[in-house]
This record gives C-alpha cells, structure tokens and sequence, in this order.
C-alpha cells in the first residue's frame, strides 16, 4: 500500500470522526442552550461537512477517470473540511468554561484556514491554467512567504490577541485587528483574479465562471459576517463551490479523457487491421503455414509483425519493436512498416539493403529520436534458402524435423534509426520440410511477474517445446498460456508480439 493510498484511507475514517464529534457537542450542549443563530450556523457546517465526505470519496474514486492532477484540490478540500469542523466546534463550545481550552485551539485552527485554502487554491490554478511564465514562478514565491507570515501572525495571537480571545468564561471575541487576519487573504484572491484575466484564453466560458464564483461568493460572504457577527457561512459555501468546481472542472476533463480514450480505441483498431489478421494465410499454397499475434500492453503499442508474398516464391516475414510506448510509438511503427514492404516489395533489394535504405529514412526526420529493432527474412519457398538480417533483435527460436526447439544466436546489427550510414549484416539460412521458426518481441522474454521476475528464454523453450510438431497457432497458443500462467494477472508494461512459421517445401507436405 503506498503513501498515497494510506493518506486516503487516513483520510476517509477522519471526516465522519470529525462529523461525530460535532454531533457529540451538539448533544452535550443541548439545542436548547445554544441561540438561533448558532444552530444555523452548526446545521449549515454539518451538512456542509457531510457533503465534503462524499466529494471526498468521490474524488478518490474518480481521480483515475478525470486524468488531472488533484493534488492541490485535495488539500484545498481538506483546509475546507477543516474550516466547516472548526467552525461548528467554535458554536459549540463558545461560553463553556470547561472547554475553553478546546475552543482556544479550535479558533486557532480556523484562523489558519483561511490563508491555507487561499495558497492551495492558487496551486490548483496554476495545474489547471499552466503557469510556466517566470513572473508566476516569482508570484509563487512570493505567495508562499506571505503564507509563512500569515501563519506566524495567528500564532502570535497567542501573546498579543490581536485576532480574537478567549475569556475565563469561554466567551470567544474578536480582536481590534481582527480584518488584518483577512489581508492574505484578500491579496491572494486578487493575484488570482489578475492571473486569470490575463490567463483567460486557456479557459473556457464555464471553467472561467467556476473559478471565479469561488473568488467572488466567499468574498462577499465573508465581507458581509465581518459586519454580522453571530453568522458563519462562509465555510459552507466554499465547499458547496468546491462540489460545483469538480463537477465542472474535472468531470468535463474526464469527458475530454473520455474522448481521447476513444481516439485510442480507434487507433488500436486501425493498427490491428493493418498488421494481418486472416489465418490462414494463403491456404491455397502448401508450402508453408504462419501464424502471429500482438498483445499491446497500452491501447496501442509499438510492436508490428509482417508477412507479404514479394513474389510468386518468396516470402518476406518481419518481426519488429519500436522504443517508445503509446501514440508516438505507434505512429513510429506504421512509418518503419510501410517502408520496410515498400522497399521488401520492389523484389531489388535483399533484408540488409532494405533495412539500410529505412534506417536513412528515419533518420532524416527522427526528431522523436525512436528508434526501432527489426528482425528481417525472405524466404525462397522453392528451395527453403533465405536470407535474414537482425537490426539488435531478439534472437529467433529454430526447430529442425523431429528434433527440439532451439535458441539461434549469432552477432546482430544495431537497430534501425540509431544512427546514419550504418551497414546492417545478414547471414544465409535453409529450412527443410518440417523446420519450424519462432521469433518475438522482447515484450515475451520479459514478462514479468509479482516476484519481478522475467520469463526468459528458457520458458519460452519449454512452451515451445510442450508439442514441438504442432502447427504455428498451437506453439503460439502453447507459450502464450505460460505467460498468462507466469504473470498471473500483473499488467505487462511491454506488447507482446509472436510469430512462429512451419516449412513443408515445395509440391508436397512431408508425412511422419
């Protein structure tokens, strides 16, 4: 459980404690003993704590959904909580000899939350507008040493009583300075309604009357309880704007992730139909049979297989990951694709000499600076001669007829989009009927489960060889059971992509 998680938790059994507590005071002091007045002003806190709790956890179910960064919504909406509870404690134990103590400490609470929720208000603005511009960054800082004096003032109340005191009897009042307490205060919200005048293109109509109805309504609220003493709502209606202000702030940011999610989804969808999809593959050829399949470990991932007839007798198979997660890596990898069968087409040029016209492609416009490992073969299905080139790739996995699936290692070429003018090796290779190959993107060798442990090329082996004859879908299905196995249900932070092929020869299927 991460600190994060505990202070949630912490948080969550602390608001109905506190709203508890208000109802033990009110039941220790009787609504017969307290004024009119005071039981408005402790009805209208406790129905505004009770709706705070349920914005709370609203907000921490929600905040996944709503993509934005809540930090400082949180501690505004905590210095809120605070101020309603140490409001209605303040009724509640005002000419209470016995608690004066209490009522001593619970006005010291409450004088800080003015200033607190006044500096968390403005950092919440700045996540929501972006203020980047150096003047902010001096505004800030200047904000925090007005908080810092702020604070000290109200703890030297504690000598001079310029705020407020506390007689013997428990009769609390307010100090002839007592509207200085409001002076940070005052300053901050005005910083704040210059910031986004100036700031008012970032927003829209709706976000500019949310932020500004929490500057404007508590000021006018509290301009109007330092006129009428014995009413207290400005604590109410600050968390009463906080519930407006996540409602149209971050639901309608949640909206906006909701529509970027479905972005996703579209381009996730494009990027399965591009990669080949229809198995078999050209069942009317008996030369070979090929299976494939992508996992992405985001909505869209940066790993492409290929496979394409470059002509009536050869076969081109691709194996490929991109660095980089996500849309960029994605776009990557339809750029690295398409040029790849481009080239692997024109039947001119063999893997090396392909991966060499790509990479210096790439590399013209790669400002990204993605880059991509490729493992490249063209097969002649005649002869079952081929050529392959691996650009920092995963090694394939080979089996010859009757025998057992094995690792083949050999020196491989950096990968493609590294650098300018590279030289990409190849080596020759032959198949003969019933070899089988099977290569992947490092998103299989590195699944990885809770014990942080990575699957390997061992396991990859064992699933391979659980039924080394069986046709490409069922080696890929055999492996692919042993990952779900192994990871037991942790989430993948790389696609896995496998491809596994099975030559017969030319005119015939071979017969055990």
């Amino acid at each position: 459980m991460n600190k994060q998680t505990k202070v949630a938790i912490a948080t969550i059994i602390v608001y109905p404690l506190a709203f508890a507590f208000v109802i033990f005071l009110l039941w220790y002091r009787g609504l017969d003993q307290l004024q009119d007045t005071y039981i408005i002003n402790v009805t209208v806190d406790l129905f505004g704590m009770l709706m705070g709790y349920v914005l709370y956890v609203c907000c921490r179910f929600d905040a996944e959904k709503t993509g934005s960064n809540l930090k400082y919504f949180f501690l505004l909406h905590n210095a809120a909580y605070l101020g309603l509870f140490t409001d209605a404690v303040s009724w509640l134990v005002d000419g209470v000899p016995q608690l004066r103590w209490l009522n001593v400490v619970d006005n010291y609470l409450y004088f800080m939350c003015g200033p607190l929720q006044a500096f968390c208000y403005f950092k919440y603005i700045s996540t929501v507008i972006r203020l980047e511009d150096r003047k902010y960054r001096v505004f800030e800082q200047v904000m925090k040493g007005g908080l810092i004096v702020a604070i000290a003032l109200r703890l030297l109340n504690a000598i001079f009583h310029q705020y407020f005191s506390v007689s013997e009897d428990g009769i609390y009042s307010r100090g002839p300075l007592y509207p200085i307490s409001m002076v940070f205060v005052f300053f901050t919200i005005i910083g704040i309604v210059v910031i986004i005048i100036k700031e008012r293109k970032q927003l829209k109509v709706y976000e500019l009357v949310v932020l500004a109805a929490y500057l404007i309504a508590p000021l006018f609220v509290t301009i109007f309880t330092i006129m009428v003493y014995g009413l207290s709502l400005s604590a109410g209606v600050i968390m009463l704007i906080l519930l407006l202000m996540y409602c149209v702030l971050n639901i309608s940011q949640g909206r906006a992730k909701a529509v970027a999610d479905r972005d996703l989804s579209v381009a996730s969808s494009i990027q399965r139909n591009v990669l080949p999809q229809i198995f078999p593959y050209l069942p009317e050829r008996e030369e070979f049979d090929i299976y494939a399949t992508m996992t992405a470990a985001k909505e869209v991932g940066g790993d492409f297989y290929d496979f394409f007839m470059v002509d009536p007798d050869h076969i081109a198979l691709v194996m490929a990951d991109v660095s980089g997660k996500g849309i960029p890596a994605a776009l990557f990898m339809m750029v690295a694709r398409t040029m790849i069968k481009n080239y692997a087409l024109t039947g001119q040029y063999s893997p090396a000499n392909i991966l060499e016209h790509v990479n210096e492609q790439i590399c013209e416009g790669n400002t990204a600076e993605l880059f991509v490992t490729v493992w490249l073969a063209i097969l002649d299905l005649n002869t079952g001669k081929g050529l392959a080139a691996n650009a920092g790739h995963e090694h394939p996995a080979l089996r010859k007829r009757d025998g057992q699936f094995e690792m083949v290692k050999y020196r491989h070429s950096v990968a493609v989009a590294t650098m300018e003018g590279v030289k990409f090796k190849e080596h020759e290779f032959e198949l003969s009927p019933g070899d089988s190959f099977f290569v992947y993107t490092d998103g299989v060798s590195e699944a990885t489960n809770s014990q942080l442990e990575q699957f390997g090329e061992q396991r990859i082996l064992n699933g391979l060889n659980k039924n080394p004859d069986g046709s490409p879908e069922e080696l890929i299905s055999n492996v692919m059971e042993d990952i779900t196995a192994f990871v037991n249900g942790i989430d993948q932070f790389d696609d896995i992509t496998m491809l596994s092929f099975k030559y017969f020869g030319k005119g015939h299927r071979y017969a055990d």
